[in-house]
């Protein structure tokens, strides 16, 4: 357990460190927000288009790492969907909206940072493998399914033609692309860019972590609670195990395979939620609510996961 909060408490307590800052004025709202583009714009993309560019593409072992997570990820995001028809009478848009809150999680701003400090360089590939696929596979299905669900009158190429738009012009998609498409050529960095993209690198995971302590300041806890309180369960417990038995139990994936995997699919609901609610003017405090309580609930989750699941 004394290794467990280890990792976990620096982690969490960033996020209470920027939460800190603004709640007590160190740090205005604007100036948060300005935080979090600096973090969203150039420290993560410098971070993954760095790692990404050094490998030369996903390995056999990578993809297995992948399929596992978007194996127990589309089975919940279906069974999501199903809850929100059957019991909370939601339509299409709405469905799709609990799909993503129950699968789509921080890998990034919180993944980055805590599988770094549990499991060393040795957890960078298998998180990268993840993340590499989490936003094009989740945001692109969630965005076509709350497009027709609420009937724009637009047919399914134009949909599709605006959900890659709105994918290809995202700064941490274009970094993960642009790294795996340097990554193949075979050529290594210049060595200024390595140590420059390196530089802008070791700050992106404290960086990340404040900033969404700080963006946690205008988030409440808001709308139907029992929804919000039924999808987190969901992201905490249910996808995480999902996530475990595809890992071990159909793929067969080594230790710190298996353990990255799931801790990955333990991370809170991610803040893209809220935004892509905020887009669609859907769904906005039980957005909000979800991101909130799910990050207060994964200090728990997380540490059970981390016990439970050591790496030698």
């Amino acid at each position: 357990m004394e290794a467990t909060l280890t990792v976990v408490l620096p982690v969490f307590g960033l996020l209470a460190v920027g939460w800190a800052v603004v709640r007590f004025g160190i740090l205005d709202e604007r100036g948060a927000r300005g935080v979090a583009q600096l973090v969203l714009h150039v420290l993560i993309p410098a971070l993954l288009f760095r790692s990404l560019a050094t490998e030369r593409g996903l390995g056999p072992m990578e993809l297995k790492v992948a399929a596992s997570f978007f194996l127990g990820c589309l089975t919940l995001y279906g069974a999501a969907m199903l809850v929100g028809r059957r019991v909370f009478a939601s339509g299409l848009d709405g469905q799709a909206f609990m799909g993503m809150s129950a699968t789509f999680g921080n890998t990034v701003q919180m993944g980055i940072p805590l599988v770094a400090l549990a499991y060393g360089p040795r957890g960078e590939a298998p998180l990268l493998a993840i993340i590499t696929f989490h936003s094009l596979v989740l945001i692109s299905l969630t965005t076509v399914l709350i497009e027709i669900g609420q009937n724009r009158g637009k047919g399914p190429l134009d949909t599709l033609r605006q959900s890659v738009v709105a994918l290809l012009t995202h700064p941490i998609i274009l970094a993960i692309l642009a790294g795996i498409l340097f990554g193949l050529t075979g050529l290594p960095l210049p060595t200024m860019a390595d140590r420059f993209l390196a530089l802008l690198g070791v700050g992106a995971g404290p960086m990340a972590l404040l900033s969404l302590g700080a963006a946690l300041n205008g988030m409440h806890i808001a709308g139907d609670l029992k929804e919000s309180l039924a999808v987190t369960a969901m992201k905490l417990v249910a996808l995480p195990l999902l996530v475990w038995l595809a890992a071990d139990r159909v793929f067969g994936l080594p230790p710190l395979e298996t353990a990255v995997a799931t801790v990955a699919a333990a991370m809170p609901t991610g803040a893209n939620v809220f935004i892509l609610a905020r887009r669609y003017d859907l769904y906005l405090r039980r957005a909000a609510s979800m991101v909130l309580i799910s990050t207060i609930g994964s200090v728990v989750t997380i540490s059970v996961i981390l016990t439970l699941l050591p790496v030698p």
